[in-house]
């Protein structure tokens, strides 16, 4: 429990600042968080809890000579071992069961709580001395925030990737004209003295700022700049857009969703996105076929998005984290098969020194684990068997503490 409670406010401190100060979330949000945070927490604090456990029962057997009686009555170390083992068996199961479904879920759930509470209430969006990176081409700053009304207000329009002409050569990147600022020329910078946050639309997603006492510089061809008269007040719709594609990250998947996401990406990736960009232009023009576009549409922004996200160490981290998840589980097979000798071997009394055993050995066990984990995205069949090595090296341990204890007791 204490351990749960521990990892829990170690996540919670970290991301407590962009739920409550970024995006201006309700307190309430923080118990959804904790919610999300404890089955990821568990697939820690389940080992580590049981191997305390192990130690401390198993040291009290020994300490009271209850061990040495059993043993005298003919029974060997690994029959006593055998209720620890069955279970860590158990405990694997369900840690299993927790790394393939239930975590993956709470942490896809935990990245997806600052932009539902941005989306709730995109207001808080514009806080005081922050850029708002979730407004949609423009990048705002604001001096300071006073309910709605803000002071020294900065806006600059982000540019376009560039594009590479028919020589290869990059573009200079430039603004949209008719982006998420509706209909106002191409602009260098714009600032205003004041502003007023106004209504936000939820069907078109647009936030109504009212600016005041406005200065606006404009880029012209050759490169120069000019300031357009200042404006008294001017009205100011941006977009907040809605983010419809899942970022890749293999943890935040079920293993079954995991197998869909690799069928899916063998399957699109002999699709090459610049000829099916043409077929979606080319549907664009069947205005007698509005289905067909959107059709061509969808599946060319699937095609592009997957061929952007999946590259080749996204891939071998997608088909290694079965693996990593199963050999994770083990741990509290392995603890139980650590425990019992290294108990029968300490012979302690109080419950700190064993506690201490238990997290000095998962600790070591877990470093060794993550260690091991950063061979995922090598080629070959290197990380499928890497990520074992801390159990192969966990069991032999187990069982040379075994040989050592085989006559304490």
């Amino acid at each position: 429990m204490s351990l749960t409670l521990l990892m829990l406010l170690g996540q919670l401190f970290k991301e407590l600042h962009s739920l409550l100060v970024e995006s201006g979330a309700p307190p309430t949000i923080v118990i959804d968080f904790i919610l999300q945070v404890i089955p990821f927490s568990l697939t820690f604090t389940v080992p580590w809890g049981f191997l305390t456990a192990v130690l401390l029962v198993y040291g009290r057997l020994a300490a009271d000579n209850e061990l040495t009686s059993m043993r005298m009555a003919g029974l060997s170390l690994w029959r006593l071992s055998m209720p620890a083992i069955g279970m860590g068996v158990v405990l694997s199961a369900l840690c299993y069961y927790i790394n393939i479904e239930v975590a993956p879920r709470g942490k896809q759930a935990m990245s997806e709580l600052v932009m539902t509470a941005a989306m709730d209430n995109p207001r808080n969006l514009i806080n005081a001395s922050q850029n708002s990176t979730k407004l949609d081409g423009i990048q705002l700053i604001t001096d300071g925030r006073a309910g709605d009304r803000l002071t020294g207000v900065h806006i600059y329009p982000l540019p376009k990737p560039a594009k590479k002409n028919a020589k290869g050569d990059k573009n200079k990147p430039s603004t949209d004209k008719k982006g998420p600022m509706g209909n106002m020329e191409g602009f260098a910078e714009m600032h205003a003295e004041s502003a007023l946050v106004g209504d936000f639309d939820r069907a078109t997603r647009e936030l109504t700022l009212t600016l005041y006492n406005v200065t606006i510089e404009q880029e012209q061809e050759n490169g120069r700049y000019i300031n357009r008269p200042s404006l008294a007040e001017m009205p100011l719709k941006v977009h907040i857009p809605i983010r419809t594609q899942r970022k890749m990250k293999p943890n935040r998947f079920t293993n079954a969703e995991i197998a869909e996401v690799l069928e899916h990406w063998e399957a699109v990736r002999p699709i090459d996105p610049k000829v099916m960009e043409r077929y979606k232009n080319a549907g664009t023009k069947l205005h007698m076929f509005p289905c067909a576009s959107n059709l061509w549409d969808a599946a060319y922004t699937d095609t592009k998005f997957y061929h952007s996200s999946m590259k080749t160490k996204e891939e071998r981290a997608f088909r290694t984290e079965g693996v990593q998840r199963a050999s994770f589980a083990c741990a509290c097979i392995v603890f139980s098969l650590i425990g019992v000798p290294l108990a029968i071997t300490a012979r302690r009394r109080d419950t700190s020194t064993g506690f201490a055993i238990g997290i000095l050995v998962a600790a070591v066990y877990f470093v060794a684990l993550v260690f091991c984990e950063t061979t995922r995205k090598s080629g070959g069949i290197t990380p499928y068997i890497v990520l074992w090595v801390p159990n192969i090296l966990g069991i032999a341990f187990a069982i040379w503490q075994h040989a050592k204890a085989k006559y304490r007791g």
